[in-house]
């Protein structure tokens, strides 16, 4: 995974924010679960630096790539009745489909955006979402939204770590 993540953060440095779209649609699209997605943002932050304006196509990649990835496996599941439990390259279970079935039954679309916001379980909402009635423009504002509040979340993170390195690197550069 290591190796992994730092092959992407060369090639965000080399291509930039594309590179992050990528990942983030692969991911949105369950394809990418095994890619670090969480580091690489965190790493892509701290490495742009804690200005907004640095961060903000970071961030704007992220928060878009996963959606589009989320509604094109919306749309694979709905338009064209593509079973996600039959492509090897999505990793998802019988069992994994039933939680994110209970959770939609339970909470309905605003279950959607709340597990975007939630590490581990993003996207899993996408699947019992598009065998029901909700539109893709509704999944799609659900998705972002969650998604949103993820980024966020995340990009809090990367500035909490960051700060972090500083305080602790001049802490050493004074007992040098």
């Amino acid at each position: 995974m290591e190796s992994i993540a730092a092959t992407l953060l060369t090639l965000v440095e080399s291509y930039g924010v594309v590179v992050l779209l990528a990942v983030f649609i692969l991911e949105g699209a369950l394809v990418g679960k095994l890619i670090p997605t969480r580091t690489l943002f965190v790493a892509v932050v701290i490495a742009v630096g804690s200005d907004a304006l640095a961060f903000l196509p970071v961030v704007a990649a992220a928060v878009v790539g996963a959606t589009i990835g989320q509604c094109l496996l919306f749309v694979s599941i709905r338009r064209y009745g593509i079973d996600p439990t039959e492509v090897d390259l999505i990793p998802v279970t019988e069992e994994r489909i039933d939680g994110a079935d209970r959770w939609f039954d339970r909470w309905g679309l605003p279950a959607v955006a709340m597990t975007n916001a939630l590490p581990g379980v993003r996207g899993w909402l996408a699947l019992p979402t598009a065998t029901s009635s909700v539109s893709t423009s509704r999944f799609a504002v659900a998705s972002l939204t969650g998604t949103a509040a993820y980024a966020g979340g995340l990009v809090a993170l990367a500035v909490l770590l960051d700060g972090a390195i500083t305080t602790l690197a001049g802490g050493a550069l004074a007992f040098a």
